[in-house]
Order: C-alpha cells, then sequence, then structure tokens
C-alpha cells in the first residue's frame, strides 16, 4: 500500500463541481480514485460552519474555503510539539551531564523525541544544553621546515595499504598527545582505533623518551594483541628513535608518519581529541590525574553512540572485532 497522499485544489474543485450535480459520496470516490470515508469527511470538515446540523445542505461545500481551512489547520499541526514530561527531561538532562549531544540522544537511546525536537526544547529553556561557540579561524603562520628526515621517507602514511586508508581492517591505531598548560610536564596519549573509534587514554609523565616509552608500554601490555600499525604525526615525542625502535622491533608493529602540520591525516584521532578536552579544557594540568580517572572518561566517550555506526557506540563496535580475533584464534 502507498504512502496516504492529501488531497489538492484541483480534486477539491472536482468534489465541488459533483456536489453540485447532486452525485454521491460513493460516485464521487469512484471517479477520484479514493474512498468514500475521505470524500465524506473533506465535505463534512472543510465545509463553512461544519459545527451547524446539516451543514452541508445549509453551507455547501466551496473548494476554496475548503483548500484555504486545509492548509490551516496543517500549519497548526506542525507547529505543535509534543510534551515533554517531566521524566523523560530528567532522562535527557542526564545524558547531557554525561556531555552526549542531542542527536546522539534522540538516535542512540529510547528517547521517544526527535533531534529537531530536543533542540526546540532546549532553545526554550527546559534542557541543560549549551550550544558550542565556534571561534573564527585564524591562519597559522608555520616557519620553514627542514628536510624530512630517512626515517619519515621509509614509514611515510603513503605506504599505507588500502584497508588501513578505507578503515575495513582492524587494529591499525592513530597516536596523539595532549599537552598541558605551558611550563607543565606531563601530558596525555591518546590512541584511536581507526576502524571502530575506540579511544584509549594513558598518561606520560613528561615528553621525555623515557617517559614516552613507559606510556607506550603501557598501551601495549593492554592491547598489544589488537595493534597491527600506529600511525604517529611528526611531533617530537614520537620521531625519536627510542619509540620507533620500542614500537617496530620490541612490539613488531608497523610504524607511520604524517606529513608535517598536516592533522587531517589523523582527522579521527584529532576529533576524539576535541572530545577529550570537553572534559579537560586547554590549561587543565595532568600531574595528579589519576589511570582510573582517564579510563573512565575513555569508557564515557566510547559509549556514546556514533551516526557513522547507525548509533552504536565505539564501545560496541571494538568489542565484536575482539570477539572476531577470538573466534579466530579458536579455529
Amino acid at each position: 500500500m502507498g504512502r496516504y497522499r492529501h488531497l489538492d485544489y484541483g480534486e477539491r474543485v472536482q468534489i465541488a463541481t459533483l456536489r453540485a450535480e447532486n452525485k454521491t459520496y460513493a460516485a464521487i470516490a469512484k471517479i477520484l480514485h479514493r474512498s468514500v470515508s475521505t470524500i465524506h469527511n473533506e465535505v463534512h470538515r472543510n465545509c463553512m460552519r461544519p459545527d451547524v446540523t446539516n451543514n452541508t445542505e445549509i453551507f455547501p461545500y466551496q473548494a476554496e474555503y475548503a483548500q484555504v481551512t486545509s492548509d490551516h489547520r496543517r500549519t497548526i499541526a506542525s507547529r505543535q510539539k509534543v510534551k515533554l514530561t517531566r521524566h523523560w527531561q530528567k532522562v535527557i538532562n542526564s545524558y547531557l551531564r554525561k556531555r552526549w549531544s542531542l542527536e546522539q540522544i534522540a538516535h542512540g537511546t529510547r528517547v521517544p523525541y526527535s533531534t529537531n525536537t530536543l533542540y526546540g526544547y532546549a532553545q526554550d529553556g527546559y534542557l541543560r544544553f549549551k550550544p558550542k561557540r565556534y571561534r573564527g579561524r585564524k591562519k597559522k603562520r608555520y616557519h620553514g621546515v627542514g628536510t624530512d628526515r630517512e626515517v619519515f621517507r621509509i614509514h611515510h602514511i603513503s605506504k599505507r595499504g588500502r584497508k588501513v586508508e578505507k578503515r575495513l581492517e582492524f587494529g591499525h591505531w592513530e597516536v596523539d598527545g595532549i599537552e598541558g598548560p605551558r611550563g607543565s610536564q606531563s601530558m596525555l596519549l591518546s590512541f584511536l582505533e581507526r576502524k571502530t573509534r575506540c579511544l584509549i587514554l594513558v598518561k606520560a609523565r613528561s615528553k621525555t623518551n623515557k617517559s614516552i616509552d613507559t606510556a607506550m608500554s603501557f598501551f601495549f601490555r593492554f592491547y598489544g594483541q589488537y595493534v597491527k600499525s600506529c600511525t604517529f604525526d611528526r611531533g617530537s615525542e614520537f620521531t625519536n628513535f627510542s619509540n620507533v625502535l620500542l614500537v617496530t622491533h620490541q612490539e613488531g608493529k608497523k610504524i607511520y608518519f604524517t606529513d608535517a602540520f598536516a592533522p587531517w591525516q589523523r582527522g579521527s584521532n584529532e576529533e576524539r581529541n576535541k572530545r577529550v578536552r570537553e572534559y579537560y579544557p586547554k590549561g587543565s594540568a595532568f600531574g595528579h590525574e589519576l589511570q582510573v580517572r582517564l579510563n573512565a572518561v575513555s569508557n564515557e566517550i566510547n559509549n556514546k553512540p556514533m551516526k557513522i555506526f547507525n548509533w552504536r557506540s565505539p564501545a560496541t563496535k571494538f568489542a565484536i572485532e575482539k570477539k572476531k580475533l577470538a573466534r579466530q584464534a579458536n579455529q
């Protein structure tokens, strides 16, 4: 059965003409290929005075008046909002406190409201939602960059295969550093799995080779079996010889470096870093931050549904990939 189509002005003119010829509702419905109830309801709802007994005899059906009445009724209906109950208001605000977007709440939960409806309630002040403010883009000025070292040529990002680029294979990670305020030493290392967008945060005490190696080893201790390659930018904390040897020789993983000043080559990693900044705004120091707290933050981010996964979460997708690897290992 096709989707119902409302009567248009041309059909209303035909109804008025056939009514003037004393045609029955059944005859009019047959001519217009409509149901009898559609014709009956149209005549009685859109006449001059539907509240008067025998209204169709006293006030004849007019196509122009019926069209105006119908358009006005549909305009009022489109402006009406579904009532926001106190229960759903509390539920929605609880998700907003977890930094979910309104679109994630509308599609990734059982909340019975659309995204546009939620934005309407937020605009009316019923939800604890603050729209993001985007500052104007300011073009950065970079100093000239010297010739790339041999390691960049050998491990250039262009060496990655098609499966890695198209996110068809599990186990390829992007790695970046999130620094604290100027003068502080501690920083966060963010690891993002490309296929599932799963985020892992690890604290490094400083940008020294020893601290970075310790943080990288901590990550490989728990997730090394799910790693096939790592893609880094050209920050000094990742390009040092110690880190390259740790990943390629000690852990036996492939390593890639992006071009200089090309954050879009690790776009997913940069986007997840913005989500981390919602918990740790710029200027936040990580010196006293515990790994348990970092795990809680990454879990909260990973459990938010994503549109690209048909509103399933990165945590769910990561768990599915882990089960696939377990089944392959048992075969």
